[in-house]
């Protein structure tokens, strides 16, 4: 009985501990941390690079070599879905970016998580502003914009013509402009331009993202809003003149239809019932009546010529009906009586 009792303590009591190795074992580790300098005004870390966290963690970071060494507690967090996912710690300085800045995040009872980041060349700045482009005394397009710390800061510049393929230029450190030479104004110009932190102020390797576009060239303009309401006016111009063209050529096409009808007819099937050709056609009145006249017919007379010794008049021609003698033409007439000449001769 005793042994079987002891047993029955010792099973619970090894489950219990074998559970509690196996959670501490698969207990999910806390998520890696990045941290960024963002325009030298604050430092942006995140833990959501694999995902959003089940859990809320709390969040502290400080930079070494400061009187105070106890980490300081986020007081601005990101969140998505009510989880935290990041936090923006400000910055006193923009030396402090060369010093260790280190993280810690801490949930309940697990084991905090710590790291040391170098944010030396950590640093995005944010886009170019106060981005103008104007075409200058010198016939040259000049683009101007203002950055942070133009004595640190080196630039890109970007442009395309017609909408064709960009061409990136580079800016050097101190500048804050552009030339294009002698741009062509019956093109359309699109410009933007980045920055970034140069070799003398230790080099980033993370560009601010790209200016907002300006335009130049055939509508002259750099609002993107007043360029969209311009071109769907002249759209809708385009249709109204395009519809009016269509009528205008229908009613032309009707006009030549109508004018071809009157000058070309119909040619009718011919019927039984009709027998004068003429009046297939549908001439005007007065000239219809102009095709109606009659001739009198000419009578054509052959005669044969013989000699004086024969001593007799043989003609060939023999009248079937003795009314053809007396209508010959003028013609017949003259030709006749020459006849009679000759043989008399």
């Amino acid at each position: 009985m005793l042994r079987a009792s002891c047993f029955c303590v010792t099973m619970p009591t090894r489950l219990l501990l074998l559970l509690c190795l196996t959670g501490h074992v698969f207990a999910r580790e806390p998520p890696d941390v990045d941290c960024l300098v963002v325009h030298l005004k604050y430092v942006h870390c995140s833990w959501d690079k694999q995902g959003t966290p089940e859990v809320n963690y709390t969040f502290y970071g400080w930079f070494q070599n400061e009187k105070s060494k106890e980490f300081i507690e986020c007081r601005t967090y990101l969140s998505e879905n009510n989880v935290n996912t990041g936090c923006n710690l400000p910055i006193k300085d923009d030396s402090q970016r060369f010093r260790r800045f280190n993280t810690k995040l801490v949930h309940g009872n697990q084991t905090p998580s710590t790291r040391e980041h170098d944010l030396k060349t950590k640093v995005k700045l944010n886009p170019p502003t106060n981005v103008t482009v104007r075409n200058g005394s010198d016939s040259n397009l000049w683009l101007k914009w203002s950055q942070i710390k133009s004595s640190c800061v080196e630039s890109e510049v970007r442009y395309r013509v017609n909408n064709r393929k960009w061409a990136t230029y580079h800016v050097r450190i101190g500048e804050q402009n552009y030339c294009v030479n002698l741009p062509s104004s019956s093109s359309r110009y699109e410009l933007q331009v980045r920055s970034r932190l140069g070799e003398e102020c230790g080099l980033s390797t993370f560009w601010s993202n790209w200016s907002e576009p300006v335009f130049w060239g055939s509508n002259n303009s750099t609002d993107t809003n007043q360029m969209a309401s311009s071109t769907s006016v002249w759209t809708t111009v385009l249709y109204v003149v395009g519809a009016f063209i269509l009528i205008l050529l229908v009613m032309m096409l009707l006009h030549h239809e109508r004018i071809r009808i009157i000058f070309i007819p119909v040619v009718p099937k011919p019927s039984s019932n009709l027998h004068n050709i003429e009046d297939w056609f549908q001439f005007p009145k007065g000239h219809k009546e102009s095709f109606n006249y009659n001739e009198r017919p000419c009578l054509v007379r052959e005669y044969c010529h013989v000699s004086q010794s024969d001593g007799e008049d043989c003609s060939a021609f023999i009248a079937e009906n003795e009314s053809d003698l007396s209508t010959s033409c003028s013609s017949s007439a003259s030709n006749i009586s020459t006849e009679e000449e000759m043989v008399s001769v």
